[in-house]
């Protein structure tokens, strides 16, 4: 194993510091019909539904996405289907674009740019989960959910590969802080909404405060710049170290039976606030919002390891040879090993037993047109807040979305900006009270540079009687099941 391939792998454990695999789900939440659904983009959404009552059965969202490497040529279900036969996955480092290729490699590569990097992976799985509103202005709604999350922003250009093997040995390469955090929880969730009417509409808060319980979580950060230089030999010299890490070790210890364990718990809440401007005919015109997402954290006290590399000024510690970090079956075998050669000892890393990841908390904006009956254009922001290094970065993401959406059936296209440097394209279908879609349906279809892929979809219960609902009365329209 090469120095810069050992460097490459290690950056990619700090973008994807768990093995997860979503992000917004934008066709589950936008839709005027989203129910409960809506509730997870904006706290205060379900009081603009048409429905009295929405209970989501299952719904799941599986993303994953990254600017750091990528797979030439591919599609999802071109991959699924070559990656069966390890002999399909080749390195395309040093095998040039023109070359002539068998259509069943999976050539893996890395982007050769000045951008900063990023990877974010999530899965999302809503369980049994309802919502209903009162008379009286009021909506319950309650939700259950197993998530998890990893990422890393803002990684440093000078990380990617090629970079990396341009420098010539012996030469210092100096890495600006990186952070990357990762976790695995359930939640469960209650929200309240009151609404009130205003001069031409009605204005709704919401919130839904939360219990967590962690699974498994895992982070890391340097805090200061560290200096990586390569050797000959395949070894990597560290200096100016500072890295602080932490991980739990229920299932990476083979000492202990792998096995989901409750690690941590915590509380988290969403805040947010709707505006309906109403015009002539039914519905809103405009539909605006704001909310604040994922409000919290979870502390991790069992079968945790916390760790700290600080190395002294003046040392000759911090020279890895690559070839001793193949073989140990334990990752607490390696973090004993990097301890050993950049602090002396394989113990002095460990500093404690309890560490705190946060939830990728975020700020969103929605605004929602209705430019013609049952037709919409909606605008989203994603914003993340990173308040520490010991949080999952949220990624940014901006959405034009135009809609059709009818009781009985809904239909979207959304164009995506994520992270203000890719753009992509998603879509969404829903039949009644089943939605499919995916917010990158360029993985999809058409082989192409593969970063990631995104796929959700959603199972739901929700009365036929839909139609206007009010303070008094709350009732509405038929709607039978063959009107469209």
């Amino acid at each position: 194993m090469n120095t810069q391939l050992f460097f490459s792998c290690f950056l990619v454990f700090i973008l994807n510091i768990t093995q997860l695999l979503s992000q917004e789900q934008l066709g589950l939440r936008l839709d005027n019909f989203s129910g409960v659904n809506g509730i997870l983009l904006n706290p205060a959404a379900n009081l603009t539904s048409p429905f009295r009552f929405d209970i989501n059965l299952v719904s799941a969202d599986i993303f994953v996405d990254n600017n750091y490497g990528h797979i030439r040529n591919t599609h999802l279900f071109h991959f699924i289907k070559n990656s069966q036969d390890p002999d399909n996955l080749i390195s395309a480092v040093y095998v040039p674009n023109d070359i002539r290729t068998e259509d069943s490699w999976l050539l893996l590569d890395y982007f050769d740019n000045e951008k900063l990097k990023y990877a974010s992976a999530s899965l999302h799985l809503m369980g049994p989960s309802f919502s209903i509103k009162l008379n009286n202005g009021y909506s319950f709604s309650f939700i259950s959910a197993l998530r998890a999350a990893a990422s890393s922003h803002r990684v440093p250009s000078n990380t990617g590969f090629y970079h990396i093997d341009r420098t010539p040995f012996e030469e210092a390469i100096d890495i600006a802080p990186i952070n990357a955090a990762g976790m695995v929880w359930s939640e469960f969730g209650i929200n309240f909404a009151p609404a009130f009417f205003t001069y031409n509409g009605k204005l709704s808060f919401g919130i839904t405060a939360k219990y967590l319980t962690g699974y498994e979580g895992a982070f890391v950060e340097t805090p200061r710049t560290l200096q990586i230089t390569q050797f000959p030999g395949d070894s990597i010299l560290l200096e100016n170290a500072l890295v602080n890490f932490g991980f739990t070790d229920s299932n990476t210890n083979t000492d202990i039976d792998p096995a989901v364990r409750k690690n941590g718990r915590g509380f988290g809440f969403d805040v947010g606030a709707v505006m309906t401007i109403e015009g002539n005919g039914d519905g809103y015109i405009w539909r605006l919002g704001a909310s604040i997402l994922d409000i919290g954290q979870i502390n991790f006290s069992k079968n945790a390891q916390l760790h700290q590399i600080n190395q002294p000024v003046d040392t000759l510690l911090g020279i890895l040879p690559i070839d001793d970090y193949d073989g140990f079956a334990d990752l607490s075998d390696y973090v004993s090993l990097l301890s050993s050669q950049t602090l002396g000892n394989p113990l002095a890393s460990r500093t404690g037993n309890r560490f705190s990841i946060g939830l990728p908390t975020a700020l969103s904006l929605q605004a929602d047109y209705q430019f013609y009956p049952d037709f919409y254009l909606n605008a989203t922001l994603v914003q993340r807040l990173k308040f520490n290094a010991q949080t999952i970065g949220r990624d940014n993401i901006f959405a034009i979305t135009p809609r059709y959406s009818s009781r009985w059936i809904s239909g979207s296209l959304s164009l995506l900006l994520r992270n203000y440097q890719q753009l992509r394209t998603g879509f969404s279908v829903r039949l009644a009270w089943f939605i499919i879609g995916s917010d990158n349906l360029g993985s999809w279809i058409g082989k192409s540079t593969f970063t990631g892929t995104d796929i959700f979809f959603g199972i739901k219960i929700n009365p036929f009687r839909t139609g206007p609902w009010n303070f008094s009365s709350g009732g509405g329209k038929g709607a039978k099941c063959y009107d469209f």
